[in-house]
């Protein structure tokens, strides 16, 4: 249904999808996936969809890359409403489809209370921090670790102490430059944990700003960035 008559071949050896068989927390389900580098060498992933089926919203997101890397790896955290297959679908730049998919066995994610004081979730709203780490084995690729504060309230919750239902209230986009270059962009739904934390590798060939912008969908817009330096093929933050 969602992607009406698009062939979705299967993703082995293009796309792994890696989540927990029974995930012990149905708020913050970890999930990871990574690609590998198309038979056709002039063909590219572009970007990856994610689709949990029995989540409300079933479609979860889409996450843009840069187009100059081999291999796509990204970390994060998702909620789960009920078991459910998770799906990660890889879009080529020539048009293909490539579907990985996993069952994993959580619920309640969805309609779980907010974890922590919610005055103060919404004061911290839009905080951010960035990490980045140098990947030894794979020259001129790094690795970014992403941070944001924000409740992300989806409709679906109730307030502790009040018991009345929250208004929707979370990151619907988010975009991350190196150097004025989209390296990982994510327009997404209600599927995303609190506190969202991205873990993705990225293509470095000099020092730079790696910047991140996110808006909500209350219309706030927030941006943090860090300066890094290049040497000796390490990234490092300028102020080190």
């Amino acid at each position: 249904a969602l992607f009406e008559d698009i062939d979705l071949k299967s993703g082995e050896g293009v796309i792994e999808l890696t989540s927990p068989q029974r995930a012990p927390d149905g708020a913050f389900v970890p999930i990871s996936f990574k690609t590998q580098k198309l038979k056709d060498e002039d063909d590219v992933i572009i970007k990856v969809h994610l689709v949990i089926d029995m989540n409300p919203s079933p479609y979860s997101g889409t996450f843009k890359f840069a187009t100059n890397i081999d291999q796509i790896e990204l970390a994060t955290r998702i909620r789960l409403d009920a078991y459910s297959k998770v799906r990660v679908i890889a879009e080529t730049k020539k048009g293909d489809y490539f579907m990985a998919a996993n069952f994993v066995m959580g619920s309640g994610g969805c309609s779980a209370p907010p974890l922590g004081d919610v005055d103060e979730m919404l004061t911290n709203a839009g905080k951010m921090k960035i990490k980045v780490k140098n990947i030894e084995e794979k020259d001129g690729i790094a690795e970014a670790k992403i941070m944001i504060s924000h409740p992300q309230f989806n409709g679906l919750q109730a307030n502790p102490e009040t018991t009345e239902m929250i208004q929707a209230y979370y990151v619907e986009n988010i975009e991350v430059t190196y150097n004025d270059k989209i390296v990982m962009a994510l327009k997404s739904d209600i599927s995303i944990s609190q506190d969202p934390t991205f873990r993705f590798n990225f293509p470095v060939d000099e020092g730079g700003d790696l910047k991140v912008t996110a808006k909500d969908t209350d219309g706030n817009v927030y941006s943090h960035f860090e300066k890094f330096v290049l040497q000796d093929n390490q990234l490092k933050i300028a102020s080190q």
